[in-house]
């Protein structure tokens, strides 16, 4: 011990100089003590900006200053990109994230941020609702410190700084630019280089910019920005305050009629079927004197159209938002809507949510399309503010001739709003450009009052659609099929009724051929649906003084479902890529109560258009792109006239009718055989057969593009091709692969198996049939004693077809059923014999016997494998 003596001073000194550098325990305690300064002196210097919330911007950072009588009290916040990447599914300004309730309380020296969990309800039952908020998990956004708090007025003022992170989950939208298989392109949020933007101050809402900076070392993708290595993009959060006109009453939604819902579980009382309670999605449109037949609306719905809307343009858009005030007439309500031009005020702001704005959007590459989108109370389902955006490029639909790549039935469930609009402009901007290109050929041709007349309802029809979805609207996709080929070639019933029943459907370009009638080419009117769904859900009833008392009444309202004019079925039931779907009259840019005959209508259209292509482009002193684009137009709806007869093949007739209603089917009836074997019949001619791709070898040598390399700009400058001339053996695998796919994959396997316990043999289609008439389509010329030689085109479609019954037979996927297997093992037994038989053709050309041999060989193979086959779990 007595050596260690002498290190004691050293140890003893070591220490203190240890310790000195780590503030006291009195030191740390005087600190916490101190804790918000005071509010005079941290306002003294600092910029106030009054409004719902105060927002104080000091030293380059923004806070938020709230009363005492606002903590613990429901907001509503939502959040947009203000500008974006000029495409790439970015969308800048005026389209919110959906609204949450957020919350801040206080918690010692911090406010706690919370998104309160909205799902669970138990509106009048206390005891209900304390167990909620003891089961119930919210989600925590933030906790901010206290930085100054009023001693007088009890409110304090807390860093806003957590709006500069990820709130609005920009990382996962740019991850889908990118693509998520590519990490290592992946950008990530700087912030050293993000910051604050502009704040805004309103009575009913605030404003705070966050401008945000995306950083990625390797981008390969973005291409649209000065350097896309470092991108800026400003997210403006709304925190508003929630409506509280105290006259408004939550309805419950219908099946039968498409509103958009808010869905909550409700805890009020056990239920005889289901917790699951929805509200409509809609807005507080009430007479302002419901005594009268006819009253002014008490809270009418005003939208102010920005002054950057095209002169040419602003009067369709203002009809088109107009057009509704007509349903609401007929429930009593007059001005129900209203449309303003921005007034040329410095103090008017479009941020201000008492306004309800159109806007005009330009980017690059996004391909022109409208969309609305809605700001509701999640707790009610009360819309209190929408916007519409417009991008400029919705109207230059000549970008639009090639879209062919792109599936027309691909938008169903599973994708945004926003993108499904998209999607419907393109498909309609395609639409244009062939009805320009089809006039011409049939010396009709657009141009002058004539062009701009065109155009005009084509904008008036894209914002009618759009204001539906600002009123709560679903889109209506069996809204096509209840008219005529007779009434959609009349002016007068068009004009009167649409071309389709509903303003919400995708409605294409009615365009008939030379020696018929010609009805009106745009849905520019509401249709009776429309009338219906706007009567159901804003009509009053009288005497109800809770949602529930309105259910007998609304109940009997949606009951006429049954009634072509009034039926209504949404994006749910188009989802034919993945065989969800199986109703065929809800489809998408299809026309007429025979919907078969409305494609094979276009498919003899677009052959004869084909034929004449090169006669009339290009016009004179023009490029060879104006051939290229107007035989991109055609070929366009060439493949949306093509691809809806799939849509029979194992089709049932989905009914939403309730039991007892008037006229009501059974909620599922299988679609006649003679039906789908028509359906068929059009695939077999139009996609399957050889002579549907053989095109004159003169247009096919003059469909080229022009090379035209700029020094500086994005891909919307250059994006050079893989090859000059235009790969129609491609588009038309493309197709056929497609088709086939569709109609082989496992669920539609299945559903076309269960047909056989649903009807009797032969009533509906089964699966033997598909296999069978699929095999004759695709390889019935083998059986031709003159066969010599076999299209390229067809070749392909073989070869790909007998690897897809081989992956059938030996490679199923799990859920495969045995009975397809079988017939897939049955159908290359057949193929080789008919193979064997081909190739005795005495007259075969090289490539032919070629083709056979190797596909001889692609059949034998599945066939004379030795392998164990699994059991089915």
């Amino acid at each position: 011990m007595n050596r260690l003596r002498p290190f004691l001073p050293l140890c003893a000194a070591f220490v203190a100089a240890w310790l000195a550098g780590f503030p006291s325990v009195a030191a740390r305690a005087d600190d916490s003590d101190s804790g918000p300064a005071p509010y005079a002196k941290f306002i003294d210097d600092a910029q106030v900006q009054f409004g719902l919330l105060n927002i104080i911007r000091k030293n380059g950072k923004v806070y938020i200053e709230i009363a005492a009588s606002q903590l613990g009290k429901d907001f509503v916040q939502t959040a947009e990109q203000t500008n974006g990447l000029g495409g790439y599914n970015s969308i800048p300004g005026g389209i919110n994230s959906y609204a949450r309730i957020i919350r801040f309380t206080r918690s010692d020296d911090k406010i706690v941020v919370t998104w309160p969990n909205t799902y669970f309800i138990a509106p009048g039952n206390e005891a209900a609702q304390r167990a909620i908020e003891r089961t119930v998990a919210n989600s925590t956004v933030a906790v901010a410190p206290i930085a100054a708090e009023n001693k007088t007025t009890a409110s304090v003022v807390f860093d806003a700084s957590f709006l500069l992170t990820d709130i609005y989950d920009l990382k996962d939208q740019l991850k889908q630019i990118t693509g998520p298989d590519n990490p290592d392109q992946a950008y990530h949020l700087d912030s050293d280089r993000t910051l604050f933007g502009p704040s805004k101050a309103f009575p009913y809402n605030v404003i705070i910019n966050a401008d945000q900076t995306w950083a990625n070392e390797n981008p390969k993708v973005v291409d649209n920005v000065p350097d896309p290595r470092s991108i800026q993009f400003r997210v403006a959060y709304n925190i508003a305050r929630p409506p509280n006109d105290g006259d408004y009453m939550p309805r419950l939604a219908d099946d039968r009629v498409g509103f958009f819902d808010a869905a909550y579980i409700n805890f009020a009382r056990d239920p005889a079927d289901s917790r699951i309670v929805r509200y409509v999605v809609r807005w507080n449109m009430q007479p302002s004197d419901p005594t009268k037949p006819m009253s002014q609306a008490k809270h009418p719905l005003v939208y102010y159209l920005s002054n950057n809307i095209p002169t040419q343009y602003r009067d369709a858009v203002r009809r088109g938002i107009l057009d509704w005030n007509r349903a609401f007439e007929r429930i009593g309500i007059s001005d129900a809507i209203q449309v303003k031009d921005q007034p040329n005020d410095p103090n008017w702001d479009a941020d201000d949510i008492r306004y309800n704005t159109v806007v005009w959007l330009t980017e690059s590459n996004s391909g022109g399309y409208a969309a609305e989108n809605p700001v509701f109370d999640p707790r009610t389902g009360q819309i209190f503010r929408t916007n519409v955006v417009i991008d400029a490029d919705i109207m230059a639909y000549s970008n639009q001739a090639f879209i062919y790549q792109v599936d027309p039935t691909v938008f169903g469930r599973g994708t945004s709003l926003v993108a499904r609009e998209r999607h419907y402009a393109e498909m309609r901007q395609q639409q244009a450009g062939f009805g320009k290109v089809a006039l011409d050929i049939m010396g009709r041709p657009l141009s002058g009052q004539g062009l701009a007349q065109f155009n005009d309802q084509l904008m008036e029809s894209f914002i009618v659609h759009e204001a539906g979805h600002g009123l709560g609207l679903q889109h209506n996709f069996i809204g096509s099929i209840a008219y005529t080929a007779r009434e959609l070639q009349s002016k007068d019933f068009t004009a009167a009724h649409g071309v389709a029943t509903s303003v919400m459907e995708y409605a294409g370009l009615n365009l008939w051929p030379r020696g018929y009638g010609q009805g009106t080419y745009w849905q520019t009117v509401l249709g009776p649906y429309d009338y219906h769904a706007i009567h159901w859900g804003y009509a009053p009833v009288h005497n109800a003084r809770t949602p529930q008392d309105e259910v007998p009444t609304l109940t009997r309202w949606a009951s006429n479902w049954a009634d072509p004019l009034y039926r209504f079925a949404s994006d749910e039931d188009v989802d034919y890529p993945s065989a969800h779907a199986i109703d065929p009259r809800v489809a998408q840019f299809d026309f007429t109560n025979d919907p078969l005959a409305w494609d094979e209508t276009q498919l003899k259209l677009v052959h004869d258009l084909m034929s004449t292509i090169d006669k009339r482009w290009p016009k004179p002193g023009h490029s060879y792109d104006d051939e290229r684009t107007a035989f991109g137009f055609v070929f366009g709806q060439w493949q949306l006239a093509a691809t809806q007869p799939e849509h029979y093949i194992g089709g049932e007739y989905l009914s939403r009718s309730h039991a007892g209603d008037p006229k009501a089917s059974p909620p599922l009836v299988s679609v006649p055989r003679a039906r789908e074997q028509r359906a068929f019949g059009i695939l077999d001619k139009y996609v399957f057969s050889d002579r549907a791709w053989q095109f004159s070898p003169k247009t096919l040598n003059r469909l080229v593009y022009s090379e035209w390399e700029s020094l500086q700009g994005g891909s919307w400058a250059y994006q050079q091709q893989p090859r000059h001339d235009l790969p129609v053996a491609e588009m038309a695998e493309t197709a056929q692969r497609r088709q086939l796919a569709r109609m082989f994959q496992p669920l539609m396997l299945e559903r076309l198996n269960d047909l056989s316990l649903k009807s009797k043999p032969g009533v509906t289609m089964s699966l033997t049939d598909l296999f069978d008439w699929t095999q004759a389509s695709v390889y019935g010329d083998l059986r031709d004693p003159k066969l010599t030689g076999i299209g390229e085109v067809h070749r392909s479609l073989q070869q790909w077809y007998a690897r897809m019954l081989a992956r059938l037979w030996l490679t199923p996927t799990p859920d495969t059923p045995f009975d397809a297997q079988s017939l897939a093992r049955a159908e290359l037994k057949s193929l080789r014999q008919d193979t064997k038989v081909a190739l005795s053709r005495p007259h075969l050309d090289r490539l032919t016997r070629a083709h056979l041999e190797s596909l001889q060989d692609v059949v034998s193979r599945p066939l004379d494998a030795r392998q164990l086959f699994p059991v089915k779990q």
